[in-house]
């Protein structure tokens, strides 16, 4: 199962969730700007080091923003090769 870390504000979060759902790919969605999610979402930006989204998580894999991918596309390409 994938997660994903997202805000409901974030345009490329929207598209993340967007074509995960065109590609039949479940998810989970955690939203950031929840505060019941607030201790477990602040260690994952430490973890990562610095607060960005979306994150993508595929155990063991942790997908973020510049460093694993710099589009989307890239993204779900990535998730797919990761099933």
């Amino acid at each position: 199962m994938i997660r994903i870390y997202t805000s409901e504000e974030c345009v490329y979060c929207n598209d993340l969730k967007t074509k995960l759902q065109r590609g039949n790919i479940e998810y989970t969605d955690i939203d950031v700007d929840n505060d019941k999610n607030r201790e477990h979402v602040d260690k994952l930006y430490e973890f990562v080091g610095k607060p960005i989204i979306p994150i993508i998580i595929k155990k063991p894999h942790i997908l973020i923003p510049t460093r694993s991918f710099n589009t989307i596309d890239e993204a779900i390409e990535l998730i797919k090769s990761l099933e």
